[in-house]
């Protein structure tokens, strides 16, 4: 029974991990769960068979033996290590962007994402406490003690904050967005948003950039691993502080190398472009498309919702090639397909399914507006469209990770709450991934198996 409700306990705090950083990426399927050590299941367990009354772990007097005086003992105190090492392994288990260049280095990569992963958890676990429990509370597990961090923690904190400092954005914002990325991806999603603040980078054609953001990824991760790790001694001062002071100016300096690259690279390419008259020659008329009608994007953001949705849910729908071109029936799909593989209690899975469904619904609804503003600003309709797909199957997932933490009354739908899920501007903008097109139709959650596939010998 322990080991069940640790089970439990487990896929709880992954949901709200999932929705604390979700950037339009899953995390742990419905049945699979991470692997624990025994030590670590023993500081759990008493947090997991607790969860329903949380005082019942208060501190209380033991007796140590019949001869001596009882000791106050305080098994809250095992529960915040153990779940601050649990937020840390669910953020490992993001799954990064089909996308993401291969690492030159494989260990330097996933040394980082180890360090930032605890360095998240470090600074969220005491504010998720309170999604653990009924009408939960931050205190509801007592104080959680300052972090004491060190080695490659305390050097990924120091590129959060360098970052923060560089795009004005608090260190838990950029460790969110980091964490969000996947594991891997931490790197990548750092250089992007050095790159984002720059604009001269965004002046570059958009086929000059890729090479300068793996470039980045590359100088960030071999920065951050050329670092020797020591642990801080114990009784020497001097020596903790030094640890410490190399620590932090390692991290930083991982940060403060790539806005150099960035600043000397994009310098140099802007310099090489005049060269070569390319602005000049960018300027010519290029021969343009047909512009896509209403009709013609409702299919395009029908076929990216499903597709998307297939690939959250590691499922196929049994639509066919007409039947998800179809707003009605891709919307009807994508949301009994989400809720089906969910944990959201049978009960309340109509409910979800009919207010995941009217989100779904609502978005079609903004559709004509969305192509007006397109056609206006001279975007690619089309595009356009297929991210707008992909946008709706991520905000699939996150209303239904969001019923899965808080499922609806099983009498009436909820497709406020639904939409507000759908939403949420604490969730991070999603990433646009290219829905699938042509005649035959493709999920693609063909990428699942290297998305899932790690070296830390966490389950996917």
């Amino acid at each position: 029974m322990a080991e069940a409700n640790v089970g439990k306990l487990v896929q709880k705090v992954n949901q709200l991990v999932v929705l604390d950083s979700v950037d339009g990426v899953s995390s742990l399927r419905r049945g699979q769960t991470l692997e624990l050590s025994a030590g670590h299941v023993e500081m759990l367990e008493p947090l997991a068979d607790n969860l329903d009354i949380p005082g019942r772990l208060a501190p209380s007097i033991h007796r140590i033996s019949n001869h001596q005086d009882g000791r106050w003992h305080d098994r809250r105190e095992d529960a915040r290590a153990g779940l601050t090492e649990l937020v840390a392994m669910c953020a490992d288990s993001l799954e990064p962007d089909p996308s993401l260049p291969p690492p030159v280095d494989a260990g330097a990569r996933d040394r980082l994402a180890t360090a930032i992963c605890r360095a998240y958890a470090a600074n969220a676990t005491p504010r998720l406490v309170a999604g653990l429990f009924p009408n939960g509370r931050q205190d509801d597990l007592g104080r959680f003690p300052p972090p004491q961090l060190e080695g490659d923690v305390a050097a990924a904190r120091a590129m959060a904050v360098a970052i923060g400092a560089r795009t004005a954005a608090v260190e838990d914002a950029v460790l969110k967005r980091l964490v969000a990325a996947g594991h891997g991806g931490a790197a990548h999603e750092a250089a992007a948003m050095l790159l984002e603040a720059r604009m001269d980078y965004a002046r570059l054609p958009e086929g000059q950039r890729a090479g300068i953001h793996r470039q980045l990824t590359r100088s960030i991760e071999a920065g951050f691993a050329e670092r020797n790790v020591q642990r801080a001694a114990a009784r020497e001062l001097t020596k903790e502080l030094e640890n410490r002071r190399e620590d932090v100016t390692g991290g930083a300096g991982a940060i403060d190398t790539a806005g150099r690259i960035a600043r000397d690279e994009v310098g140099k390419l802007h310099e090489f472009l005049q060269k070569i008259d390319y602005w000049e020659e960018s300027m010519e008329p290029q021969p343009t498309q047909h512009p896509a009608s209403l009709d013609e994007a409702r299919a395009i953001v029908a076929r990216g919702l499903v597709s998307r949705v297939e690939h959250h849910a590691g499922i196929q729908t049994d639509l066919t090639d007409s039947q998800v071109e179809s707003p009605p029936a891709a919307t009807a799909a994508a949301a009994e397909t989400m809720v089906t593989t969910s944990t959201i209690p049978v009960e309340s899975r109509p409910a979800a399914t009919a207010a995941t469904a009217t989100m779904l619904t609502e978005g079609f609804d903004e559709l004509p507006t969305l192509v007006d503003n397109w056609r206006a600003d001279g975007s690619d309709v089309r595009r356009e469209a297929e991210v707008f797909g992909g946008t709706l199957g991520d905000r699939t997932l996150a209303a239904v990770r969001g019923f899965e933490v808080h499922p609806p009354n099983a009498q009436a739908a909820e497709p406020a709450r639904a939409q507000a899920l759908g939403n949420d501007p604490a969730i991070p903008p999603l990433r646009r991934v290219q829905a699938p097109t042509g005649q035959t139709r493709r999920p693609d959650d063909a990428a699942a198996p290297a998305r899932n596939k790690g070296s830390d010998g966490l389950v996917r």
